[in-house]
């Protein structure tokens, strides 16, 4: 089902350094439901693994860093920010909607 309205999307999200491979799994599984419950679809996942930050967030000096393309209305989004802004596990997120 690909919508007439539909958009890509990439998210580049930040996770702290303490989750164990448990907890970004579980994260990462629900933002994915999130994503589809919101229209989402095609979801490609790139986990690029624990990397050192350019500059300190919150006295975090590492973090693990992930990367989603998938395609959903523009109104979806909204639900997928608030997930990402409210949850303590998220140190910093950019969603940005790719050219076509």
């Amino acid at each position: 089902m690909n919508g007439a309205n539909e958009r890509q999307y990439e998210l580049v999200y930040i996770l702290r350094p303490q989750l164990d491979e448990a907890g970004i799994n579980s994260f990462d599984a629900r933002l994915c439901e999130a994503i589809t419950a919101q229209g989402g679809h095609d979801i490609a996942t790139e986990l690029w693994g624990k990397r050192t930050l350019a500059y300190p967030i919150n006295r975090q000096y590492e973090g693990y860093y992930i990367l989603h393309r998938f395609q959903m209305p523009p109104t979806g989004t909204e639900e997928v920010e608030r997930l990402l802004r409210y949850s303590e596990d998220v140190m910093r997120f950019l969603l940005m909607r790719r050219d076509e």
